[in-house]
């Protein structure tokens, strides 16, 4: 089996916390979604209101301290700094953009670091956040990819980018929305996915409107339909390509599942309830003499009226050791103009945090940092879904 096969499909119930486990280690608080944390309580005797109060103090008054959550009886307390903790992300560094993008480095429990990246954009603060340390679906264009495979993270890795990243924003701030765009493939890590939108829109958490929250995908097609079938989130496609070959040859993943399956799988997906409404973001990467001419624009106009779309242009954004060039200023504005004059809705995304490697498919490890990556266990699991 191939690593792409390996990490691209996962066991609809597999374990979800990849991170080694160790006898009589303390449990995670962050990893539990409200529903799990009460029957958690339950299942040590107590009540699930337990967890509805915890849950307040982590996510409404940002309080990791079970000393300091006072409506909890001492022997709780007691209890819970013996077998539980909330843990929290070490923040390794902060990057400012002259944009006011903001990058951050992580540094996990394991030792793998991992980038999020908050970008001010008028009212909106947007966090986008990694599912994974590295990625094994070696897109040609990404600096991710040249860091290879590596593990999915946890639920309360992710919420440990969102919490660490709200405590470095100046007071009266908060996140608005959040883009899984970070480093990684979101839909290969599902169900630890599932758990962190859950925690997300929680009432009681975060409460962010299921319509503030954007999972962006390669394109693996089972995991998008179950998606669709089990959360109202907004969803944008990672294009690239009008072609199978051009696909192919910038995107491996589209050997598995390639553009008539793929707009098939989309088309399905937008008859889906929670998806009835809502256009899919397609996201396509302007790469000079590769995928920037005006019979790409037409195609693309094509392919984008077969769903209910908008189309997300963006310059290539090129990084370290880059295979390819960004276009020119004027073949950019001449394909946007070919795609606006058809009357699709089409955009091009304004690069943010270049100066500091922090824009679309920027992020990766360096030096050191990539030194520390983790590896994707030999034991665990492969995928099948």
């Amino acid at each position: 089996m191939s690593a792409i096969q390996e990490n691209t499909e996962m066991t609809p119930n597999a374990q979800t916390n990849e991170t080694p486990s160790v006898p009589g280690e303390r449990v995670d608080m962050l990893n539990f979604t409200r529903k799990e944390l009460e029957q958690y309580f339950i299942q040590q005797g107590d009540k699930a209101f337990r967890a509805r109060q915890i849950f307040r103090w982590i996510y409404k008054q940002d309080v990791t301290d079970f000393t300091e959550m006072t409506d909890l009886s001492r022997n709780m307390r007691e209890h819970l700094l013996e077998h539980a903790t909330i843990s929290s992300l070490d923040v390794v560094r902060v990057m400012d953009s002259v944009d006011g993008t903001k990058k951050i480095l992580f540094r996990l429990k394991d030792g793998a670091q991992v980038e999020s990246v908050v970008i001010p954009i008028g009212k909106r603060l947007t966090l986008c956040i990694s599912s994974q340390v590295g990625c094994a679906l070696g897109c040609r264009f990404c600096y991710t990819a040249t860091m290879g495979p590596g593990r999915n993270l946890t639920i309360a890795e992710y919420m440990g980018q969102f919490l660490g990243a709200q405590r470095l924003l100046p007071e009266g701030q908060s996140i608005t929305n959040i883009v899984f765009m970070g480093m990684g493939e979101p839909l290969v890590n599902f169900q630890n996915l599932l758990g962190t939108l859950d925690i997300l829109t929680d009432e009681l958490g975060p409460k962010l409107g299921a319509r503030r929250l954007t999972v962006s995908t390669a394109g693996l097609c089972p995991q998008i339909l179950k998606l669709g079938e089990t959360f109202p989130v907004r969803l944008a496609l990672s294009l690239h390509a009008t072609t199978d070959a051009q696909r192919d040859q910038i995107m491996p993943i589209n050997q598995r599942y390639n553009l008539k399956t793929l707009f098939e799988t989309l088309r399905n997906f937008q008859k889906l309830p929670s998806q009835q409404s809502l256009p899919v973001t397609l996201e396509y990467t302007l790469i000079k003499d590769i995928n920037d001419s005006p019979e790409d624009a037409k195609r693309l106009i094509k392919l984008s009226r077969s769903i209910r779309s908008k189309i997300n242009l963006i310059p290539y954004n090129e990084h370290p050791g880059a295979p390819y060039k960004r276009p020119s200023s004027e073949a950019i504005a001449n394909f946007l103009r070919i795609l606006q004059e058809s009357g699709v809705l089409a955009t091009e995304r304004q690069t943010r945090g270049d100066d500091i490697l922090a824009a679309c498919g920027q992020l990766a490890l360096d030096g050191e940092a990539k030194k520390t990556r983790i590896p994707r266990p030999r034991n665990e699991s492969p995928s099948s879904l």
